[in-house]
């Protein structure tokens, strides 16, 4: 019996050490890379939540939201319940129910009012404010959706919505009509998400996916023909035996936002520029994205590599860091490679700045210009636009708020406004609140 005392003696030894270990603050962690979120921050004192007993709930959270050592012992507990059972497919967050994308005979309609509402169409004078901002910036998100794990990748659940569908395409078309006294062409030219190109169009119903040329499809046989329609995705789905999207992020890789720009010349008849002579590629290193703290199993995805491509000439870009005029000199791509893996996207463009301007002096003064409205998916897009435009004005439709377009367009020479939100804004309720108010 004596003997048996000693077998406890390493439980409680480990049980000491940890214990010990919890309390040394400075191991303590402040950000979790497999839940993507700030971890709980001490609780600041005061007697109404002495007396209310939510000082010391909140240091509890604190204890074991921040204990040393989380992502171990997460990644642990996950290989852990591998042993239970693993499912090569796994989705986590509820799956909306996909309309089926119609075989459209006449035009669409809705019951939307389509006006303008009154707060806006006062700019019908623009001011020189009024064409870069007014207002304060939406600085809106849009819901992604559902995370879809199969095998080592991640992915957003995108189904088609008629109704919401319907309003984006009213919202072009009104737009396009706005800027045709301008003489500026609207393009369209919408950013397929990585389940519609590296999925079979098998698996997409049971995934509650549509498929995405047909949702494209939709979009642009119904908008005005005055309209440029650029086919995203068929030049994708020709490379998805590529790295064209990443594994543990919503977003395309840089050679997958290529092949986008490369459909886009081929539309408006420019010569793409060469990926190989015009461009200097950058390997970031290790690059953990949006889906890592997301999906069932972030431990199974293949860690992503982010690749840069640094366009080559006498290029210049200029960054709003705010909702105005005032700029400031910056790279269009940034060295990040030592950088946290997890924020690496925000390598490209100064990451997602309301404005960014780019000049490019080695193209002739009567090179096309363009305007660029986009959200993150344009970030490793826009580089590729500076070999062709002489100037790029890339807006982030999420964070520069109202503003006239129009004013742009006909103060700043633009021969082309190419809109390329990624699709899901387009089926979403948020992204059309913002479309409606930012084109126009």
């Amino acid at each position: 019996m004596k003997n048996k005392k000693w077998l406890s003696l390493p439980f409680f030894l480990v049980l000491g050490i940890l214990t010990a270990v919890s309390f040394c603050i400075p191991l303590r962690p402040d950000f979790s890379d497999s839940e993507k979120r700030e971890l709980s921050k001490f609780p600041e004192f005061s007697v109404k939540a002495l007396v209310s007993g939510d000082y010391f709930d909140d240091i509890t959270l604190w204890f074991s939201d921040t204990f040393p050592g989380r992502e171990g012992w997460i990644s642990l507990s996950q290989q852990t319940a591998n042993f239970h059972g693993y499912s090569e497919i796994a989705i986590e967050g509820p799956l909306t129910v996909s309309d089926a994308v119609p075989v459209q005979t006449e035009p669409v309609t809705t019951e939307e009012e389509t006006n303008i509402p009154a707060e806006t169409s006062a700019a019908t004078t623009p001011t020189e404010e009024a064409g870069w901002g007014g207002v304060d910036a939406a600085n809106a998100e849009i819901d992604l959706g559902a995370a879809i794990q199969i095998g080592d990748a991640g992915f957003n659940q995108i189904g088609f919505n008629e109704l919401q569908s319907n309003r984006y395409i009213e919202t072009m078309n009104r737009f396009a009509k706005q800027l045709e006294p301008h003489g500026v062409k609207v393009v369209s030219a919408p950013c397929p998400t990585s389940v519609g190109i590296m999925v079979e169009e098998d698996y997409l119903e049971m995934l509650g996916c549509a498929p995405q040329d047909e949702i494209i499809g939709y979009l642009h046989e119904n908008m005005d023909d005055s309209i440029i329609k650029v086919d995203t995705f068929t030049n994708l789905i020709g490379h998805n035996d590529e790295y064209v999207y990443f594994r543990t992020d919503h977003h395309w890789t840089a050679l997958g936002a290529y092949y986008a720009y490369e459909a886009l010349c081929e539309t408006l008849g420019y010569e793409a520029a060469s990926l190989t002579e015009d461009f200097e590629l950058w390997n970031q290193g290790d690059f953990k994205g949006t889906l890592y703290g997301k999906v069932r199993w972030p431990a199974k995805l293949r860690i992503d590599t982010l690749d840069t491509y640094v366009p080559k000439g006498n290029i210049t870009m200029y960054a709003h860091f705010k909702n105005d005029r005032n700029k400031a000199e910056y790279p269009i791509v940034s060295d990040w490679s030592d950088k946290n893996p997890t924020g690496k996207y925000s390598a490209f463009l100064g990451s997602d700045c309301p404005m960014v301007e780019i000049v490019n002096e080695d193209l002739p003064e009567d090179a096309p210009n363009c305007v660029v409205v986009k959200d993150s998916f344009g970030n490793c897009y826009v580089p590729f636009l500076s070999k062709t435009y002489r100037n790029v004005y890339a807006i982030d439709y999420r964070k520069f708020g109202i503003m006239q377009l129009s004013y742009l367009c006909s103060n700043y020479d633009i021969d082309e406004v190419i809109v390329m939100p990624y699709l899901i804004a387009t089926q979403s309720i948020q992204g059309n609140d913002i479309f409606m108010k930012q084109l126009r």
